[in-house]
């Protein structure tokens, strides 16, 4: 339905009169099949997000391409599996919350996971990285990339998260 292009400096491109809404990923090989095997739909917001969770959560997950697609993808996958317990892991794009009075990750997280009876997980970071970086700290890859918290952190976060949404 349509390719993304991630330029050089980060910026990102979809093809021209491409269809993207309800479109999504499966990161963590074996795609429909493996999401299928996985415990909760775990949905992230960019490509590097849902890696860096499949990573630490040992399972399939899903990648939504940007914030406005997330409650497109969730309902989706949520009609497709209605049984399974759906954790939104959002940005937390406070640096445009700052400079725009907006935090779109948030936002679509949080309107994706009330649409399908899902929940919400943003990212914590060690005290003080978000703050002096807020558009370097804004998802699960940042936490695994660029904070102290590393790896470690998205693997305690993300599986107290999946742990709750099955219990719910």
């Amino acid at each position: 339905w349509t390719v993304q292009t991630i330029l050089e400096d980060g910026t990102k491109r979809f093809a021209t009169d491409s269809r993207k809404e309800g479109t999504f990923h499966v990161v963590g090989g074996g795609g429909m099949e493996a999401l299928a095997k996985a415990p909760v739909l775990a949905i992230g917001e960019g490509y590097a997000t849902a890696g860096s969770l499949s990573e630490a959560l040992g399972f399939a997950t899903v990648a939504a391409f940007d914030s406005g697609n997330l409650p497109a993808v969730a309902k989706a996958l949520h009609a497709t599996f209605p049984d399974k317990p759906v954790v939104v892991f959002g940005d937390d794009d406070q640096h445009l919350e700052q400079t725009q009075g907006i935090n779109p990750g948030r936002k679509k997280a949080e309107e994706a996971a009330k649409a399908v009876g899902g929940m919400v997980l943003l990212p914590v970071f060690a005290p003080g990285e978000q703050a002096g970086d807020p558009k370097g700290y804004t998802d699960f890859n940042d936490l695994a990339n660029n904070s102290a918290l590393g790896k470690e952190g998205v693997n305690r976060q993300a599986k107290a998260a999946v742990s709750r949404a099955i219990e719910k």
